[in-house]
């Protein structure tokens, strides 16, 4: 991106250097600057961007933006207004001066294995940028559309925690196909209500033209009532009407497979990680695969390659057949059930150590005890119980009958628990929310049975 087009984008003075120099990446992390690169000093809550200037140029940044005056003329200096809403600019501008189509995937649990799962379909055929770890918010979604340079797509990762977020990211992007994979719980304590999580998630299609595609899981009881005139709305699913419907699934314990119908030919698909609800992504993956005209065959291929994303739901195989399944990253009630489901496949004796999801508010209780039950009734062996909200679920797995159920005070008790009942050919299923910490007791686990 031009010095010129920068100035344009974000409606800048150009203090000094050249304007027509490329800008050849962007980072906010002044440790990350190199020769050739635009620092963007962002102003967040514990630091001003703007203190780190100088350790940009040091690093080797060849350009800034900044909204305050400073005395430089070695290197490019364009004042703006506010740095954030320059940076969204810059993007918004990128995106749309260049010739590229733009997927946005969204949802309550499982954009980012979606994401990648999209991303394996659709480089099958075409140069493919995509969204990298957790950038997928009014920071790193631009920042993403700014690491841009010959692809043909981008699949574009969009979060959100509150009413009007997901409107900005959409404005910024203006995706060609949306996807939604479907509407949960997660972030119900902001937002109130599974009725405002929807609206939040349809703010999608702010930035998108008429006549754009918005995937959707038609499994999913909020997504199912979805009508939109101006777009051309595509459900996706197993147990639904769909027009691109799972049938014949199979769930094994370490994949899944099911047959689609398409254009009157009917074709096998082999999800190459277990549980239902990668079969969900993998439909939403060749949806958008076909919309951008990629031949089923190939949509198949890509789905095959696909790799889940370190640090959600790792498998981790010890000795003597023990096998760890690593959700740690993080929990909602969707995902803690979907992360069950995957546990409920195996033969094994089944064990689920799940801690507290957290920021749930005044919904703590209720999905803490829905997902307890839901311990029970899929017949999962053994309950450990760690944090203070987790004692709803062992309370009401109890209630529904479930008789071994463990509850643990802290992750200590859980490693000291695991280390002396631990059998031969246990599957063990670790989940929480990030802040309980229950990587530590994956990390003693290993060491003990490595």
């Amino acid at each position: 991106m031009k010095v010129s087009e920068i100035v344009i984008a974000t409606g800048g003075k150009l203090i000094s250097g050249d304007e027509t120099m490329e800008i050849t990446g962007f980072s906010q992390d002044s440790r990350q600057a190199e020769v050739g690169m635009m620092y963007i000093p962002i102003i967040g809550e514990r630091y001003d961007g703007h203190d780190f200037i100088e350790s940009a140029f040091t690093n080797g940044a060849s350009a800034i933006i900044t909204d305050r005056l400073i005395e430089d003329d070695k290197h490019v200096v364009i004042l703006v207004d506010n740095t954030l809403k320059a940076l969204q600019k810059m993007a918004h501008y990128l995106r749309k001066h260049r010739k590229v189509k733009v997927v946005g995937i969204t949802g309550s649990v499982g954009k980012t294995s979606t994401r990648d799962m999209v991303y394996s379909v659709v480089k099958q055929q075409y140069k493919t940028l995509k969204t990298e770890g957790n950038y997928n918010n009014n920071i790193g979604l631009p920042l993403t559309i700014l690491r841009l340079k010959d692809e043909e797509v981008m699949i574009l990762e969009m979060g959100m925690n509150h009413l009007n977020e997901m409107e900005e990211l959409s404005r910024i992007a203006c995706p060609d196909i949306s996807a939604i994979t479907n509407v949960g719980t997660a972030h119900i304590g902001e937002l109130g209500s599974r009725e405002n999580i929807l609206k939040a998630k349809l703010e999608i299609v702010a930035g998108m033209s008429d006549g754009s595609t918005l995937v959707i899981n038609g499994d999913n009881d909020m997504l199912s009532t979805v009508r939109f005139d101006n777009f051309k709305v595509v459900k996706v699913g197993v147990d639904c009407a769909a027009a691109f419907k799972a049938e014949k699934v199979i769930l094994m314990d370490d994949h899944s497979e099911f047959t689609i119908n398409y254009n009157g030919k009917v074709y096998q698909v082999v999800v190459p990680v277990p549980g239902n609800h990668f079969v969900l992504n993998a439909l939403v993956a060749i949806a958008i695969g076909i919309n951008l005209e990629i031949p089923m065959e190939k949509c198949i291929q890509g789905i095959s390659q696909f790799e889940l994303t370190k640090k959600r739901m790792d498998v981790i195989e010890l000795k003597n057949n023990i096998t760890l399944i690593d959700g740690t990253y993080n929990a909602s009630e969707d995902s803690m059930k979907s992360s069950i489901d995957v546990l409920a496949t195996y033969s094994r004796r089944k064990i689920a150590v799940l801690a507290d999801m957290l920021e749930l508010g005044e919904f703590s209780e209720q999905l803490h005890r829905s997902v307890g039950k839901y311990v029970a009734e899929k017949q999962i062996d053994v309950l450990v119980a760690v944090g203070r909200e987790a004692k709803f679920m062992s309370d009401s797995a109890a209630l529904s009958g479930m008789a071994e159920i463990y509850y643990c005070n802290d992750n200590q008790e859980v490693i000291n628990y695991l280390k002396n009942n631990l059998q031969n050919d246990d599957v063990v299923l670790l989940k929480g929310s990030n802040g309980m910490k229950l990587k530590d007791v994956v990390t003693k686990i290993e060491e003990k049975f490595s």
